[in-house]
Formats: C-alpha cells, sequence, structure tokens
C-alpha cells in the first residue's frame, strides 16, 4: 500500500464509530470499569490503555499509531509542543555527568534547554558543526551519553550525516536523537538511517495550518518504554481536540508538501537570479554545501530557506519587508501562509554565534505557503524595488 493511502486510512475503524469517517474526540481526565479485573487489566500498562487521559487517550492515540506508521517506527508519543518532546527525550537520556554532543545549527529554544537547564543539573553540552558529522569520533568521551541532530538545521539549513553518526553510536551504547522537522517523515525517515528517536515540532507541517501546537516523537518499543513514563510525569500531553486536528492534517500532508517543495524551489531558484540577492540557502539547490547529502539521506524538500540580501541599510530592509504584501512577518512555519522573517534580531545577545553561523542584518528566513508561486514572486519583486529605492 502507498505511503499517501496509509496515510489516509490506517488504523481508521469507522465501524465502531457507527460509520463515522472522522474519528471521536473523546472528552475525558479519566476513563472509569465496571468491573475490578476490567480495572487491574488496563492499569497493567496505563501507557497503551486508557485509564487517565494524561497518560492515554483515544484520539491521541490514533494520531500516534499514523505517525509511528509514517516514520516507520513501532511507537510514537504525542505532546503539545515540539519542545515537550524534545525535552521529554533529553531528559529521559541524559543524568547529572553526562556529556552531551550537539549539533551548533540546533533550533534556539533547544539550544538555550541544553544551556540553562541540562547546564543547571551537570549536564555538559558541546557543540558541533554539520561538517564534523561525517566523524565524530575525537568528540567522544568516556562520559558521552548522546548525540542530537537537527537535519537540515535551523536558520542556515546545514545537513548533518545521519547514517554517519549512527553508526559511530550505536555500537558505542550511545543514544542519537534528531529533530526531523524540517524534511517530514514523507522525505526523511531517520530510523532506516540507524537514528535512536525522532522529535517533531509538529506544529509545522504536520499541522499545517497554524491553529494548533503539536510535538510528536517516534521511536522503538523498548525507547518508547523509556521516554513515556518521562512524558506522562512531565504532563506535556497533547489535548484530544488538537488530536483530531492533527490528524485532519496528516490527511493533505503529502499534498501540500509536494506543493511547498514545488513553489520553494521555484521562489529559491528566482531569488538566486536576483542582482540584490547575494545568497539563497537551500539544500534543493546543486550549489548548496550539503546538496549531494541530502539528496543521499531525503527524498525531497520542505517550503522553509534562508536568502541574504546585497549589503544594505535598516531603511532598504525595512522598505523591502514592509512593501511585501503576501508574506506575513512571524516567528514560526509550514503552515499555508508564506511568512518573512528577517533575521537580523536572532541570537543578538550571542554575536560570536551570530558570526560563527553565518548570520548577517541582511539575512531572510521565507517559509513559502500554498500561495500560487507566480504571485510570490512578483510580490517579492515589488519589496526588492522598494529595497533598491532605498538604496539609492
Amino acid at each position: 500500500m502507498k505511503e499517501i493511502t496509509q496515510i489516509l486510512h490506517q488504523g481508521d475503524t469507522p465501524e465502531k464509530y457507527h460509520g463515522a469517517v472522522n474519528p471521536p474526540v473523546y472528552h475525558a481526565s479519566l476513563f472509569g470499569y465496571r468491573t475490578y479485573q476490567e480495572f487491574l487489566e488496563a492499569a497493567e500498562d496505563g501507557y497503551r490503555r486508557p485509564v487517565y487521559n494524561r497518560s492515554f487517550n483515544p484520539t491521541v492515540n490514533l494520531l500516534e499509531k499514523k505517525f509511528a506508521n509514517l516514520e516507520h517506527a513501532e511507537a510514537a508519543i504525542a505532546f503539545s509542543s515540539g519542545m515537550g518532546a524534545i525535552t521529554a527525550s533529553l531528559l529521559t537520556f541524559l543524568s547529572q555527568g553526562d556529556h552531551l554532543l550537539i549539533v551548533d545549527a540546533v533550533y534556539g529554544p533547544t539550544r538555550q534547554f541544553c544551556n540553562e537547564v541540562l547546564g543547571r543539573m551537570g549536564i555538559e553540552s558541546e557543540y558541533f558543526s554539520a561538517a564534523e558529522s561525517t566523524n565524530l569520533t575525537g568528540r567522544l568521551r568516556d562520559n558521552t551519553r548522546l548525540i542530537y541532530l537537527e537535519s537540515p538545521g535551523s536558520l542556515t539549513f546545514e545537513i548533518q550525516d545521519l547514517q554517519a553518526v549512527a553508526g559511530l553510536a550505536r555500537p558505542r551504547g550511545i543514544y542519537t536523537i534528531v529533530d526531523n522537522s524540517w524534511a517530514t517523515p514523507l522525505y526523511q525517515k531517520p530510523l532506516e538511517l540507524g537514528i535512536d528517536v525522532v522529535v517533531h515540532t509538529g506544529t509545522k507541517y504536520i499541522g499545517g495550518h497554524s491553529d494548533l501546537t503539536l510535538g510528536l516523537l517516534a521511536c522503538s518499543a523498548e525507547f518508547f518504554d523509556k521516554i513515556k513514563p518521562i512524558a506522562s510525569m512531565l504532563g506535556a500531553n497533547l489535548a484530544p481536540d488538537d488530536a483530531y486536528m492533527a490528524l485532519r492534517s496528516l490527511r493533505t500532508l503529502p499534498l501540500r508538501m509536494a506543493q511547498h517543495q514545488e513553489s520553494a524551489l521555484m521562489v529559491a531558484r528566482w531569488l538566486q537570479s536576483r542582482p540584490e540577492v547575494r545568497e539563497v540557502l537551500h539544500p534543493g539547490l546543486p550549489d548548496f554545501p550539503g546538496h549531494d547529502l541530502a539528496q543521499r539521506q531525503q527524498t525531497g524538500y520542505s517550503g522553509l530557506f534562508s536568502f541574504r540580501l546585497q549589503p544594505g541599510t535598516a531603511q532598504a530592509r525595512h522598505a523591502f519587508v514592509d512593501t511585501l504584501e503576501l508574506f506575513l512577518i512571524g516567528v514560526s512555519w509550514g503552515g499555508y501562509e508564506s511568512l518573512m522573517l528577517p533575521l537580523n534580531t536572532s541570537h543578538q545577545d550571542d554575536p560570536g554565534w551570530r558570526a560563527h553561523r553565518g548570520l548577517d542584518d541582511d539575512m531572510f528566513r521565507t517559509s513559502i505557503g500554498l500561495e500560487d508561486p507566480d504571485d510570490l514572486i512578483a510580490d517579492l519583486e515589488n519589496g526588492l524595488a522598494a529595497w533598491r529605492m532605498a538604496m539609492d
């Protein structure tokens, strides 16, 4: 059965719900039983059977089953945000005195959690460049417990060699986690490359409509048994209404991602042709530094990328953004609407890190939505015209 068909039908049982094609939303804080024995049997595994909503909800569980199938995983856990998935997995595998290797292209809040929260717990976070991912042997220590990846990385989209990292880590008993939000399970399956745990900010492409926050995690049954108790204890469980909305969104994920990919590549190539643009950072472009690796471990691309304008003034940058009509200014991505995020304010509290990552004041991250790409290009052309006028 093809993946797009599995997304639509896997796990659905309308015959249980009077033929309803959409599953019911279970609004229940607890689930009661008529006999002592029934309760005992359910309570034996409250993480896989309904006893208390924080640990199991049937609507949420259907989403988890569909998502596990999509990631080719044995199990999945849904959270109320992407950071819920990220923090629960990190806290499961790390303890005081451990050493964490983490790619320096990682999502800002993940970096903050590692530096501030894990740091207070006596866990050392050491950052490495994406280029080092082909061989991290020199970074390993006796107490290295976990390697955390995000490929492509945030803001500048560096590609990491997932198979090389997994091949190094697994024989040594080192756990691996990757944030797969950008590529989605449609275009990258890290578990098949040897990664242990995959996390997602499902708020982005999985949700796809900018109307819910969602975290997802996929792994083996063994790792589920380790992570789920921590996740339940932390309490970042997904509400059943949001699970229902995520199930709705999954049905159109292949169609939406195909459009995001096509439109973003069209816009990225057009930007490359413009004299006002210094560089376009999109893993699908042949001259992107990690393009060859991306082609080996991905089967497609999403709609998020960055570009650098020629060195300009603050007035010109404002003119460019303020002239745009179809692009909103927003910090998230992956929805139906196109976004433009100026990166001049990103990580201003750490200028050394900005310089190391190549962030400058003329850099922008754009999320290409589901509008007609010709309309988006026309909008960008007007923005660049305003930029030129402000520079004169």
